[in-house]
């Protein structure tokens, strides 16, 4: 039976089949299997071999309770109020466990949460009055906005689910775009960001946190348009406007539609706001 099983399981492997469907191919089959394993433990207790029919009991109790769990999770698309075990492996593995319904829901959230951050955290500008701005990012920066990118996926307001998309989003994705898929949700917003021009060094730095309180430097703008960003500091008042944090974990296409994870250092997209220095 484990042959035929495995034999199933190498020629699936040949088809682009989506994650969610490949799963209900597998419960199907493994529920024959029950079934197959329900009437050997029948004929053992018939026959009168206790230990064994015990111990396929136990290995037929123990498959159809992860059959079950599997059949409401694929097919009904919620979590079991029986699963005991899920959320127990995910702490040992230190993995965020979620139902199928919040997923969704986190994701929702997480988007809300953002948009309100970007169009809150400092302010509105007017659009006209605000420039990209290039940010470099020292290996001291480096460390402190992982730290601080760690922290907000800790608190939750960072969400690492690539935006709400699927394996097979992303495969397409890359396929338009050439680029890989970050873990991080678009428009990251911190909860707190600023800008402060930092005399000793001669250059804008940028500060973000869960507040003001726990703000870390984490990168320096050195351009503002195509204008040096110190020339820029002497004509012009700069201001922060926009932040986003990019990059990051991210995944790119694999075998047969699968996807492979691979790492990248964050980085900081901003737009500065600026007045003319009155003389």
């Amino acid at each position: 039976m484990f042959s035929f099983l495995d034999m199933i399981n190498s020629s699936l492997s040949y088809f682009n089949l989506d994650a969610k469907l490949k799963s209900r191919i597998y419960i199907g089959i493994a529920a024959l299997g029950d079934i197959y394993l329900v009437y050997v433990t029948f004929r053992l207790f018939m026959n009168h071999v206790w230990l064994r029919a015990f111990l396929y009991l136990l290995a037929m109790v123990a498959i159809t309770y992860f059959l079950y769990l599997n059949f409401v999770f694929y097919f009904l698309g919620k979590t079991s109020q029986l699963d005991f075990l899920s959320p127990r492996f995910a702490k040992i593995t230190g993995q965020k466990f979620e139902t199928g319904n919040s997923t969704q829901s986190s994701f929702k959230a997480q988007q809300q949460l953002a948009q309100e951050l970007a169009n809150n955290s400092n302010g509105v500008f007017n659009g006209a009055d605000t420039i990209p701005a290039v940010v470099a990012i020292d290996d001291h920066e480096q460390r402190n906005l992982q730290a601080v990118v760690d922290n907000l996926l800790e608190q939750g307001i960072f969400v690492n689910d690539y935006s709400g998309l699927s394996d097979q989003d992303i495969v397409e994705q890359y396929a338009q775009t050439n680029q890989p898929v970050p873990a991080l949700n678009a428009r990251s917003v911190p909860p707190y960001f600023e800008l402060v021009h930092d005399p000793i060094r001669h250059r804008l730095e940028i500060y973000i946190g869960m507040n003001q309180m726990e703000r870390r430097a984490v990168g320096h703008i050195v351009k503002i348009g195509l204008t040096d960003a110190s020339t820029a500091h002497h004509r012009y008042r700069i201001y922060l406007a926009n932040l986003a944090v990019v990059g990051g974990p991210n995944k790119i296409p694999g075998r047969r539609g699968s996807t492979i994870m691979t790492t990248a250092d964050y980085g900081l997209n901003a737009q500065v706001a600026y007045r003319e220095r009155q003389k």
